[in-house]
């Protein structure tokens, strides 16, 4: 009989962030890593350095497989730019069936732990929020180039819109009810306040 096929490093990863994705990375201890990945300790450090370090590494993977997912089908691929920011937030409310709640976010979640304090697990969780802050900036651009909105300057109004989604994630998990309403009314304040009155334009081009 053929020995049991040895999981990937990938394989790894996929199941360790489903691992803190659901537990957090605070309470993930190194032996939860040997059972859930059938590897002993050794084994796990001659892979990935440390525990915090596959912890890290596992962080990366779920952008890569989650966040930037989320980002390409919500943001980037998006005909109406504005639409698709709100998208974004609203997807992240919707709680799954039979779930008591959304499931959140492994950035936010480890975020507020202190897991968060580890070099390598905080640059992880750096990266993430960056990327979801330029993937809002370089969609709010687009969404003036396209006259759907007139926010200015755009870094400023990602970094809020960056915030507002963590504060989403942090409410969506903890079973807050009616938050796609407050985040319809937010994304209105934000993005739909600043454009101008059509009696404001007519009045300017009037002679």
């Amino acid at each position: 009989m053929g020995r049991p096929a040895k999981m990937t490093d990938t394989d790894v990863l996929d199941v360790t962030y489903e691992l803190i994705w659901q537990r957090g990375c605070d309470d993930v201890t190194i032996r939860d890593l040997e059972d859930a990945l059938e590897l002993r300790a050794p084994s796990i450090y001659r892979r990935f350095g440390s525990r915090d370090q596959l912890l890290a590494a596992a962080i990366d993977r779920y952008v890569e497989r989650v966040v930037q997912a989320r980002i390409t089908r919500f943001l980037d691929e998006a005909n109406d730019p504005i639409q698709g920011i709100r998208e974004f937030f609203l997807s992240v409310v919707k709680v799954p069936a039979g779930a008591a709640s959304a499931p959140g976010c492994l950035l936010t979640t480890t975020s507020q732990q202190s897991a968060r304090d580890a070099p390598a697990i905080g640059a992880a969780v750096g990266r993430g929020f960056e990327l979801i802050e330029v993937a809002f900036r370089r969609t709010l651009d687009r969404a003036v180039g396209q006259g759907r909105t007139f926010v200015a300057p755009t870094p400023e109004v990602a970094r809020t819109l960056s915030q507002s989604f963590q504060g989403v994630l942090v409410l969506a998990r903890c079973g807050f009810d009616q938050l796609d309403v407050s985040v319809n009314h937010t994304l209105d304040a934000l993005l739909m306040s600043h454009r101008p009155s059509p009696n404001l334009t007519q009045g300017a081009s009037s002679p």
